[in-house]
């Protein structure tokens, strides 16, 4: 037990020493004014809510997720922990690509391009706001110019308000005296006029102990848990719309995913390539495993049918899928397996008929779309890239008999099972 507590402390020493290096280095990149540095500061929201020690950690992997990513589109940033934010640098010519990534990555729920000031002084903050409300005046001045038209009333003054955040009290002027130094002077040096509820420009300054950060954007992203924090599960792909937004939803609760494709068809499973590499930016650690089953489906069918009960080909198929699944969840230490399944959707999502299908394997079957209907499962799937990808193409089940069951029965499936071990045709099953 104390090597234990003497490891645990050795560790902590050492991400404090890598920590301190890094605020060493960002200071020097501070100080020697790289204008071909971008930062951007992150902020999150569940993470938060975890004890410190859980914090801390989930702020390391979310730290990790952004380089992993990054590096992925062929790029590197450097990513430093502060007092309740992530900062992230990167060069001029990756900022766009960035934006994309941090507005698709779990555990963030906004973040702002800005700019960063070292030690700060209520003077250093004046002249970045100045600068930064400057380049928004410049910028809206460009719009209209090229719009050939103002967008306000030539009467009607531009409306800004400055707005403070201090997440640590070091800094001797409060979130409202800073407000008032700021803006008193903006407004009369710009000829603009206060709004603190709509305005065309918000000048917001988050102050820290030893930095401050002023910005004029605030991008949203998706929220949730950093991708790894949750464990990792298996999910079921197709080439349709709910399975991609299923696994989005599991990402986006910070489970790593390996996805899994049951290929029935060689179009089906390039689109299928497609919508994996959407959800790569989700997970950059994510797994595809592909499964040749169209002649596993087909002997299904062709058993069912010597049977006289095809009506159950798709809860067969279902079955047989979960049991595949579930060997290659114990393979990757999967902790469920995930589909797209929603409530009433389609034949085998009815809720006696999910109940006999969940019944054949011994690992938890999650269903994040149960309670969606199809309207609300489409427009998240446009949200997050995959739903052109799905329906570029539609591709039909060729196995799915004239009338399917609805209200399976378990003792009805368990029979039908035993009569086909007695005719040998069980390895489909």
């Amino acid at each position: 037990m104390e090597e234990t507590k003497q490891q645990a402390n050795k560790k902590q020493a050492n991400r404090q020493e890598i920590k301190k290096k890094q605020i060493e280095e960002l200071n020097k990149k501070i100080d020697n004014e790289d204008l071909n540095l971008k930062y951007f500061i992150l902020r999150y929201g569940e993470i938060g809510t975890k004890s410190r020690q859980t914090m801390h950690r989930f702020e390391r992997l979310l730290a990790k997720n952004i380089k992993s990513v990054c590096e992925m589109y062929g790029f590197n940033v450097n990513v430093y922990l502060l007092h309740t934010r992530l900062l992230v640098a990167t060069e001029e010519e990756n900022k766009n690509k960035l934006k994309e990534l941090l507005s698709k990555t779990p555990g963030i729920v906004s973040f702002s391009p800005c700019t960063v000031i070292q030690e700060p002084t209520i003077e250093k903050i004046k002249e970045k706001a100045f600068e930064e409300v400057e380049k928004r005046l410049n910028n809206m001045n460009n719009k209209n110019d090229k719009n050939n038209k103002n967008d306000k009333n030539n009467n009607e003054k531009i409306t800004f308000r400055v707005k403070t955040q201090r997440m640590q009290k070091k800094f001797p002027m409060n979130s409202l005296e800073v407000n008032m130094a700021v803006g008193g002077e903006m407004g009369g040096k710009y000829d603009l006029k206060v709004d603190l509820e709509n305005p065309d420009i918000s000048i917001d300054i988050e102050l820290l102990n030893d930095y401050s950060f002023i910005f004029s954007e605030r991008i949203e992203s998706i929220g949730g848990l950093p991708v790894g924090t949750q464990g990792k599960v298996l999910v079921l792909t197709s080439d349709g719309i709910d399975s991609p937004v299923s696994a989005f939803m599991m990402a986006k609760r910070g489970c790593k995913l390996v996805l899994l494709h049951m290929k029935t068809s060689e179009e089906g499973a390039e689109k299928v390539q497609k919508l994996v590499n959407v959800l790569k930016d989700y997970d950059p650690s994510l797994k595809y495993v592909e499964v040749d089953f169209k002649e596993t489906l087909q002997g299904i069918k062709d058993d069912l049918t010597v049977l006289k009960k095809e009506k159950y080909t798709c809860i067969f198929c279902k079955r047989r899928m979960l049991k595949i699944a579930e060997r290659f969840a114990y393979k990757y230490k999967c902790d469920a397996i995930i589909n797209g399944d929603n409530m009433g959707q389609v034949a085998s999502q009815t809720l006696k008929n999910l109940r006999v299908i969940s019944n054949c394997t011994n690992l938890q079957v999650l269903r994040p779309l149960i309670g969606f209907d199809k309207v609300e499962i489409m427009r998240l799937a446009e949200k997050i890239g995959t739903l052109q990808i799905s329906i570029s193409k539609e591709l039909h089940c060729f196995a799915v008999p004239k009338f399917p069951a609805t209200d399976a029965k378990e003792n009805e499936i368990n029979n039908i099972e035993e009569l086909l071990l007695k005719n040998k045709l069980e390895e489909n099953y």
